[in-house]
């Protein structure tokens, strides 16, 4: 099968086209013909070697997280052939830019009808992120005012939506051009980022998807007891600052992921999709990433 990898950390010229042979379910797993890849921001970073230090990889190595396709194989009888699925895979092992991916079959979920395999792809990675972040790590509760930062991005629109369904205020912190996207997908308020300061009242919790200084001096209006989370990987400086920002990290989670496929299939968290490329142009993907400024998701086609 034809599969993306690269052998030494590095720009999106390291990336290349090469095969492998396809691989077979275990016990618990089941192949997926894969239809559309996720393109990460993740993705880049590996691939750049930011998190060498502490989860090198094994070369060569086949990067992507998230994908979308049909059950080739199954050992789960839950999930038989034929079934039109999404996975997150295992972030460390990861796998996705290839025509086929064996994974356990309790990182897969259904994809809904009417949902298409681009936009199915393009949710696991960011949706269980913002998901996560209002469920497990602060917990939100109804009445709570949480500071999002990026709202309108991958992860902070899911995390918006998360927020929103437990009864909670949201606060939306986002650049100018921004602001009218927030309030649109149900921020009750909007911050300009590095141009407001914030006078209302003090935040219950802060999740933050951007870091940096301008997300600092927001953090200053977080309410004793509260809590910051972050998902970027631009650290928040903490100096007096009421709560030390803490790193999470995502993690698969297929009842959450078939939820939020639900909630994506029912128009009430919106994906965009800026381009789909061939699984051979993973480096242009790649400079799109991290050139930035995209309104959609880029997604891979085997």
């Amino acid at each position: 099968m034809r599969v993306v990898m690269f052998d030494h950390y590095g720009g999106p010229e390291v990336l290349y086209l090469g095969s492998r042979d396809k691989p077979a379910p275990g016990p618990g797993e089941v192949l997926i013909r894969v239809e559309r890849i996720g393109v990460n921001p993740a993705d880049a970073k590996w691939r750049g070697g930011m998190f060498a230090s502490f989860a090198p990889l094994r070369f060569p190595h086949v990067g992507g997280y998230d994908v979308a396709g049909v059950i080739e194989q199954s050992n789960d009888p839950r999930l038989p052939p034929g079934a039109r699925v999404a996975a997150m895979l295992d972030p460390f092992s990861q796998g996705g830019y290839a025509e086929f991916v064996a994974t356990e079959a309790a990182r897969v979920a259904p994809i809904p009808e009417g949902l298409g395999f681009a936009e199915a792809a393009a949710a696991p990675t960011p949706g269980l992120t913002g998901v996560q972040a209002v469920e497990e790590q602060i917990e939100a509760q109804a009445g709570d005012t949480i500071l999002v930062t990026g709202a309108t991005g991958f992860v902070g629109r899911f995390a918006v939506h998360a927020a929103k369904r437990r009864g909670a205020r949201i606060v939306a912190a986002v650049r100018e051009k921004q602001r009218a996207e927030a309030n649109r997908i149900g921020a009750d308020e909007v911050v300009v980022l590095g141009g407001e300061n914030w006078s209302g009242p003090p935040f219950d919790h802060v999740i933050d998807t951007v870091g940096g200084q301008a997300i600092a001096a927001l953090c200053r209006r977080l309410k004793p007891g509260g809590q910051i989370r972050t998902a970027a990987t631009t650290p928040i400086p903490h100096e007096g600052l009421p709560a030390e920002p803490v790193f999470f990290a995502v993690h698969p989670d297929a009842s959450r992921l078939a939820a939020l496929l639900e909630a994506v299939a029912a128009g009430e968290v919106e994906i965009g999709i800026e381009r789909e490329l061939p699984l051979e142009c993973a480096g242009e993907a790649h400079r799109l990433v991290e050139t930035g400024g995209l309104r959609g998701k880029i997604v891979l086609c085997p």
